[in-house]
């Protein structure tokens, strides 16, 4: 005989992983649809510096802030091997960081930090409700705030790594 549970176990047994499987399978998909349909491929040797060095900054700043209980992710991928949400830190994250790279490859300083604001302000519209309503995340001692400045300094810094990365390769193709 099956025991009988209430519906806020219900709702934590059968409803929240399924809710949290939909958002993860869908950031996925969408990430990966902007891969394929919008990100300019002529400049792919750009595109996969800047998907890397994202990789790498995100995994070596976002590791600490989950070791440091800032942030937990009570549902995430590969949750055995990794505490931290790779599905953000190492795809849907790095992605919208070429995708900003991409906007921003012929503009000044105003328009690079413009968009690293709209950026940033973008994630952390959709991060919040996902913080507030879901298993995806959860602020221990962060704030949406300490996500939008953290998020807009990691854009900024890979446009600067990108635009150095051109300089050095204009400079030794000579």
């Amino acid at each position: 005989m099956l025991p009988i549970i209430g519906i806020s176990k219900y709702w934590e047994i059968v409803i929240m992983p399924f809710t949290e499987n939909v958002i993860s399978i869908s950031a996925f998909v969408i990430a990966l649809l902007l891969l394929i349909f919008v990100v300019d491929w002529r400049y792919f040797r750009d595109w996969v510096v800047v998907y890397l060095f994202k990789c790498n900054l995100d995994f070596i700043w976002g590791s600490p802030v989950v070791n440091l209980k800032l942030i937990e992710y009570p549902y995430h991928w590969l949750p055995y091997y990794y505490d931290t949400s790779i599905l953000f830190e190492l795809w849907v994250f790095p992605i919208l960081c070429v995708l900003y790279n991409q906007v921003t490859k012929n503009r000044g300083i105003g328009p690079i930090i413009y968009y690293a604001l709209l950026f940033s302000a973008g994630i952390t519209a959709i991060e919040y409700p996902l913080e507030r309503y879901t298993g995806l995340i959860h602020y221990i001692d962060w704030s949406w705030f300490t996500t939008f400045y953290t998020l807009t300094i990691t854009f900024l810094l890979s446009r600067t790594f990108i635009a150095l990365f051109r300089r050095g390769c204009d400079y030794f193709e000579r």
